[in-house]
């Protein structure tokens, strides 16, 4: 079998759908999973993600958090990068409808985990992964540029 495609995608994690999100406006996709598509660790995790969303909390702040906890084995400006781009992801994620848990002021809820110093982990209850998962999945399934190969290596 003999598949042209603009982009191949390897992974159906939340990385994998969220780069086939990405570019498909744009371009064909071709998402290639060696299971299923809802067999990830991805849905199976239950943490948060850790971005920088609150005037309390710095990309400095975050950096040296990240770098402490990494006890060195962190390329430090891999890190920035990332962190850097932590918000934008966020928004990302919330355009292709995930609802991250909110406060009591209708703002994204906060809370802090091992290793950072201030609140910091967006979550949805304690199902994050499988919250973010499932939502980005819906959005690549209807997507008319992403053809989905499973069981496939």
């Amino acid at each position: 079998m003999e598949i042209r495609t603009d982009c191949l995608v390897l992974g159906s994690g939340i990385a994998g759908l969220a780069l086939a999100l990405k570019v498909a406006d744009k371009h064909a996709v071709v998402l290639c999973t060696k299971t299923d598509l809802k067999t990830t660790n991805s849905a199976m995790a239950q943490g948060g993600i850790a971005a920088v969303m609150s005037t309390e909390d710095s990309f400095s702040q975050h950096v040296a958090d990240t770098l402490n906890a990494g006890a060195g084995l962190c390329n430090e400006a891999v890190v920035r990068q990332v962190i850097e781009q932590g918000p934008e992801r966020i928004q990302d994620l919330i355009d292709w409808g995930v609802k991250f848990d909110l406060d009591e002021n209708a703002q994204v809820d906060l809370t802090r985990e091992g290793g950072h110093s201030v609140r910091r982990i967006l979550h949805v209850a304690d199902h994050t992964g499988q919250a973010l998962h499932g939502q980005l999945l819906e959005k690549v399934l209807a997507h008319k540029n992403i053809r989905i190969l499973e069981d496939h290596y």
